[in-house]
């Protein structure tokens, strides 16, 4: 069995010990034994003792994503069943899911789940999975032969990212691998009814994330005029919409996106409250700040601007503070700016100090109300402070 030896660094296997589940390719002294990428393999400090054993990987910036603290040999089909198995329990147990009104949420949500490399989402009775290390993807039949044993959907869809798998080394594409498709998959979120085609949408179809942080903000709206920037397929507009809202307008970039969102506002029976228009965010928030048009509520949920740790800084300064800066301008007195950032390598302090140089800029004051994450189904490991991508945060403006 191969076995990575960790740098002596206290660091470095500290991180290990405390339950991160990455090994970075910087913290590997030298690899004893054969390990092809994919493989499982032991992880040692430089004595010997074992931290752990995971997926292996030459290529990428991560050697080794852990799976266990035990042995390779615990890593076999019976293992990945019993985890799968836990994660889909887990739902059930601890967050009610699927529920009378929610049957649209993450089932394995990788690290989290203990399963890296594993992504699976359920769009009722619809499954879809997206694998992001070579080495769950060789693995990846007694991974769908689980859910299929588990779920009984359908129908099972791959879903890629394709920046991933250059970087693992593999190849997938979008595509049924399990039972008969046809879109499209329909699913409720909070009694509100979704129906997507996961396999000709933007990253896994749906923003499942995001769904206690539109519960919230639902209760906030009533009577109110709201602004969705960067709406995707509309579900925040929608939920405001739905709770009351008496206005609501969603913009985005993508055609099919904007479609998909006004077939959701009719199935939820407020498409005469909802306007969708298709534009960037900064240019539709300049002229509406030109035409002296506000909101109660603004909405900004842009996508990933920062993808590696080099693409911080800028994003930072050219992405989320000109954004947040037009959107707190046309915030009305008293109202509520709802911002967000999926970006991982954006940490919370430096996105919450962005905000804030926002508000100077826009001659705003503002307040944090709540400062928010992934709902419940997005668990992540304590150590693993990248696993705690999306940050929510909720603001006052006066």
């Amino acid at each position: 069995m191969a076995r990575v030896v960790l740098r002596g660094s206290k660091g470095h296997v500290l991180a290990v010990w405390a339950g991160h589940p990455w090994v970075f390719a910087q913290a590997v002294l030298r690899v004893e034994g054969r390990a092809a990428d994919g493989d499982v393999v032991e992880v040692v400090d430089e004595g010997g003792r074992l931290l752990g054993s995971g997926f292996y990987s030459s290529r990428s910036a991560i050697a080794v994503r852990t799976l266990t603290r035990g042995p390779a040999d615990q890593v076999d089909d019976a293992f990945l069943h019993a985890a799968v198995s836990r994660a889909v329990h887990r739902r059930k147990r601890l967050m009610g899911l699927p529920g009378p009104q929610t049957t649209g949420y993450r089932l394995v949500h990788a690290e989290g789940d203990g399963l890296p490399g594993l992504i699976a989402d359920r769009y009722g009775d619809v499954v879809t999975v997206q694998f992001t290390s070579l080495g769950m993807k060789r693995r990846e039949q007694v991974v769908l032969d689980t859910l299929g044993e588990l779920l009984r959907p359908r129908a099972i869809l791959e879903t890629v990212d394709e920046e991933v798998q250059k970087l693992e080394g593999f190849e997938s594409q979008r595509l049924p691998v399990r039972g008969r498709w046809e879109a499209p998959a329909v699913f409720e979120e909070s009694g509100i009814t979704y129906a997507v085609d996961p396999l000709s949408a933007q990253k896994t179809g749906f923003y499942f994330d995001q769904r206690e942080n539109r519960k919230l903000l639902a209760r906030l709206v009533r009577g109110q005029r709201v602004l969705d920037c960067c709406c995707y397929v509309g579900a925040f507009g929608i939920a405001c919409a739905k709770a009351g809202a008496i206005e609501v307008d969603g913009v985005d970039t993508s055609l099919p996106a904007l479609a998909a969102a006004q077939r959701h506002a009719e199935l939820a029976h407020v498409a005469d409250r909802v306007r969708f228009h298709k534009s960037d965010a900064r240019p539709f928030l300049e002229q509406a700040q030109r035409a002296k048009r506000t909101w109660d509520v603004v909405i900004v949920d842009p996508p990933k601007y920062a993808r590696r740790q080099g693409d911080v800084e800028k994003a930072l300064k050219g992405k989320y503070l000109p954004l947040n800066t037009q959107a707190l301008r046309v915030v009305s007195p008293g109202g509520l700016l709802v911002t967000c950032s999926c970006s991982a390598r954006v940490r919370p302090d430096h996105f919450l100090r962005t905000v804030g140089l926002a508000a100077a800029q826009a001659g705003r004051s503002t307040r944090v109300l709540a400062l928010r994450g992934a709902g419940p189904d997005h668990p992540v490991p304590p150590a693993f402070v990248e696993g705690a991508y999306l940050k929510c945060v909720f603001l006052e403006v006066d």
